[in-house]
């Protein structure tokens, strides 16, 4: 998708925040799989959905940089309470936009709590691996002991108690 690089009207501004809602719409469905993936163990998507990730935070930062341009050229802060002054000193406005706006700050709400999730689920299992991967080379450490006989031996078969 290509962004619009400024917003000049009103008019410009839907275009520019359905962009974002369809942006987000699609973020949001790319967080679902990879949490389906997650849920189902199923790693080998998740570099891909990485990369899918990645662009489209491109994509939505793009589309967040133009409003924010749009906005401080009228003289408004560039954040969420930017455009919440702009929508309500605008007599008789377009109440779309006011419907937009809400509709994507509520799409912006669910993909920040799908990539929190997301987020403790990954951390989660990184660290049920190293846990594991740490047993495994504990393992693998001991059965390289060897005896004075030249033997591998286990950990705890040494000499038997009482034996010398």
């Amino acid at each position: 998708m290509t962004v619009n690089p400024a917003i000049a009207s009103p008019s410009d501004l839907v275009k520019n925040l359905e962009a974002e809602l369809r942006a987000f719409q699609d973020f949001i469905k790319v967080l679902q799989t990879e949490q389906d993936a997650l849920v189902q163990g199923n790693v080998d998507p998740l570099l891909e959905l990485a990369r899918i990730k990645s662009e489209k935070v491109v994509l939505l930062s793009q589309l967040a940089e133009n409003r924010a341009r749009f906005l401080s050229a009228l003289g408004y802060p560039q954040e969420q309470g930017g455009m919440m002054k702009w929508l309500q000193q605008r007599d008789g406005g377009n109440p779309h936009i006011a419907e937009l706006w809400q509709q994507l700050l509520a799409l912006a709400e669910n993909a920040q709590q799908l990539n929190q999730i997301n987020g403790s689920m990954i951390d989660t299992q990184l660290r049920n691996n190293q846990q594991a991967l740490a047993i495994l080379q504990a393992a693998a450490n001991q059965s390289a002991l060897y005896g004075p006989d030249g033997q591998t031996q286990a950990l705890g078969l040494g000499r038997p108690i009482g034996k010398v």
